[in-house]
């Protein structure tokens, strides 16, 4: 079987079946490809050899703009992949072990649309939703990988009337009534340049998709410091956590202190009806302080 035509069969069922990751890695000199859906690894039923697995992941770096012949290198590309009934978003990430050997993790980015979110306990997402509405600042998201973050900050944004601008690495979710843009380091198009050139467009909201140094979050201070409503997602593990990680990045609280209006946690759970429900826990720091503490799911390990 060619390549083309085993690599259109993978993303077709991830596509099909909702997957959200779709892995190929070597693991005792055999090829593991696996998806995965609802914090469950699902093994891919047609097994294939380390051979067609390598040819596998360079066809899928090249058609990332990747550098194929690197493959210790950690790399990162986004792709429109050309099936015949639909052009989905993909983000591919490669990584080398010490031996050559690489593994690829492949992203379903799903059309915004079909991107349904609910809630263990909705009464937190309203409020969530009018505490954003009320005034403009920085707004903080955090949880791990996959727990519906951007999800969320769409579903948001998409509330406030006016201009929506995203800035993303890459863009995640494509929503034709945003004005989406991506980063890109071959033409030195990073964060701080795009936000810069965001705000000249007067957004009434600004995505940035993840601060993940202090270049960025500088940036994103100084863009909420000006008046902007501007939604970051970043690296944390609750709350408090959250305020400290923008702190280290940026090494001064004193700006943080005037423009910071809220940060959200969230994580997903499956529930007993095997539904993917989004739990918060957030904090917002104007007019009657609103808070609400981490509080786990019964049944849930700590």
């Amino acid at each position: 079987m060619r390549i083309e035509t085993i690599s259109d069969d993978l993303i077709s069922y991830g596509i099909e079946e909702k997957m959200q990751d779709l892995y190929i890695y070597f693991l005792n000199e055999k090829a593991s490809i696996y998806y995965r859906r609802d914090q469950q690894m699902i093994p891919c039923e047609n097994e294939l050899s380390v051979e067609v697995a390598q040819q596998l992941i360079a066809r899928f770096k090249y058609l990332g703009e990747m550098d194929v012949g690197e493959k210790r290198k950690a790399q990162l590309g986004a792709i429109t992949y050309p099936l015949p009934t639909c052009q989905p978003r993909l983000r591919l990430s490669t990584v080398g072990d010490y031996r050559g050997k690489e593994s690829l993790v492949i992203r379903f980015l799903h059309d915004f649309n079909e991107q349904k979110l609910g809630y263990f306990f909705p009464d937190d997402a309203e409020l969530i939703a009018q505490s954003v509405l009320e005034k403009n600042g920085l707004y903080l998201f955090s949880g791990p990988t996959g727990s519906g973050k951007t999800t969320f900050m769409y579903h948001l944004a998409q509330q406030v009337k006016g201009q929506v601008i995203t800035i993303e690495d890459p863009v995640e979710i494509e929503q034709p009534n945003f004005l989406q843009l991506q980063t890109n380091d071959k033409i030195e198009q990073n964060y701080d340049q795009l936000i810069k050139l965001a705000l000249r467009h007067r957004p009434d909201v600004l995505i940035i998709g993840e601060i993940r140094d202090t270049l960025t979050a500088k940036a994103a201070i100084r863009a909420a410091l000006t008046g902007h409503k501007v939604f970051a997602t970043i690296h944390a593990k609750g709350v408090e956590e959250t305020k400290s990680r923008l702190v280290d990045l940026v090494g001064d609280s004193s700006e943080l202190d005037h423009c910071l209006m809220g940060v959200i946690y969230q994580q997903l759970f499956l529930t007993e009806e095997m539904e993917m429900k989004a739990l918060f826990a957030y904090e917002f720091f104007f007019t009657n302080q609103l808070k609400k503490p981490w509080m786990w799911p019964i049944g849930e390990d700590k």
